[in-house]
């Protein structure tokens, strides 16, 4: 297999020494500071991973931690973040940020939780008094039950933080790209490595473990979903790997959904004929659904609004209509990422969203799309990951199509 990025051979990782780091910290800490003076946030008290790596570019057992509410940071608009790190990573993240204390969380602590969590609350009180910020309002990404009345008893009025992330980490820094297309080839390779095996009698858990394993012989980091349908599983589209062997014939289909080198997201689909015979059905089916990922990615300029996209994109056919994916596209980064794009059925719900959102360059749009019919025994999956550029698009991981579903 060979690609760009330097490609080649079965044992490919990332090179780290494409990648500056220390302005990769640097330019999103700007994005994020700048969003936050722009919606008048003076501080924020981030626990979502996403946000935490984005503000710091630390990251430490993350999928624990994160429900575990056991790492968060502090960040002030106008002064360096302060990170606060589990004791068996503090040695870790101190490499990378200069202010990093120990994390005082209140998981698993039974009947004692209400004291730990008021003793976390006092903390954070006091970090905004050292920083000046006493009195203020402190924008929060997510928290417990505890947490929020703890903070409420201490006098702290809390505010959505997402109005600063989601407009910072929307457009990519330089760098933020780079790692996005070395990303891009980790996802060649994991399809591949996907395709190759899906054979008459492989389980669809077993097909699950060739694209978890590609993923992490590339230095990626997780699956964040099993998505492995095949036959009627595939339909409605959302069942993730069982233990169903395919059968000759069986359309299969996957979605990457994986958390990859440094943290970004991997997200897109295929879906494989097995064997070498397809149906009249399933290559209408697979027509529909190419037409519609790729009208839409010749359909993408930047200025466009959201409204102006889901109005343009070509409808589809109304047999598979019920069964629609639930957007046209949505972003992605550090985690799959919002706003989204909706059907133009489904704007009523979400107009405001979309007629005042618009394209711009260093997006990277998910463009996604299902057919299936209602009780149908197949199902295809398609999405192609693109980075919005000055003239449309560039495909971000380009695997290619399945031509015995095309002819």
């Amino acid at each position: 297999m060979t690609g760009s990025n330097g490609e080649a051979g079965p044992r490919w990782i990332p090179d780290p020494s494409t990648i500056d780091f220390a302005r990769l910290r640097a330019d999103r800490l700007e994005r994020l500071q700048g969003m936050m003076r722009r919606h008048g946030l003076p501080a924020c008290l981030l626990f979502n991973a996403a946000n935490i790596r984005y503000a710091t570019g630390s990251n430490a057992m993350s999928a624990w931690a994160e429900s575990a509410f056991a790492r968060y940071c502090i960040v002030p608009a106008d002064a360096p973040p302060i990170l606060f790190e589990g004791e068996d990573a503090l040695h870790l993240s101190r490499g990378l940020v200069d202010d990093v204390r120990p994390a005082h969380y209140w998981y698993m602590e039974g009947a004692p939780t209400a004291e730990y969590v008021r003793r976390w609350a006092a903390e954070v009180r006091s970090v905004l008094e050292e920083l000046g910020l006493g009195g203020e309002p402190l924008a929060v990404d997510k928290l417990d039950t505890p947490g929020f009345l703890a903070l409420h008893a201490e006098g702290i009025q809390l505010v959505d933080s997402s109005p600063a992330t989601v407009d910072a980490r929307e457009v990519k820094t330089s760098q933020e790209i780079s790692l996005m297309r070395m990303n891009g080839v980790i996802g060649r390779r994991m399809l591949a490595a996907f395709e190759d095996a899906v054979t008459p009698g492989v389980r669809e858990c077993e097909l699950l473990a060739v694209l978890a394993q590609a993923l992490l012989r590339c230095r990626g980091e997780y699956l964040f979903t099993g998505l492995v349908a095949s036959g009627p599983n595939a339909n409605p589209w959302g069942s993730e790997a069982t233990d169903r062997a395919v059968l000759d014939g069986d359309l299969v289909g996957v979605d990457t959904d994986a958390v990859g080198y440094e943290g970004y997201v991997i997200d897109v689909s295929r879906t494989f004929l097995c064997g070498t015979r397809a149906t009249a059905e399933q290559r209408d089916a697979y027509r529909v659904a190419h037409e519609q990922v790729t009208a839409m990615a010749d359909l993408i300029h930047p200025g466009m609004t959201f409204e102006e996209f889901a109005t343009a994109a070509p409808a589809l056919p109304e047999r598979y209509r019920e069964q629609r994916y639930y957007a046209r596209a949505h972003q992605a980064g550090l985690e799959d990422e919002g706003p989204s794009i909706w059907y133009l059925e489904d704007l009523a719900d979400h107009s405001v969203l979309a007629s005042g959102r618009t394209i711009e360059p260093g997006m990277v749009l998910c463009l996604e799309a299902y057919t299936g019919t209602v009780g149908g025994s197949f199902g295809v999956k398609l999405e192609d990951q693109v980075l919005v550029t000055e003239g449309g698009v560039e495909l971000l991981c380009e695997y290619p199509y399945d031509e015995r579903l095309l002819g």
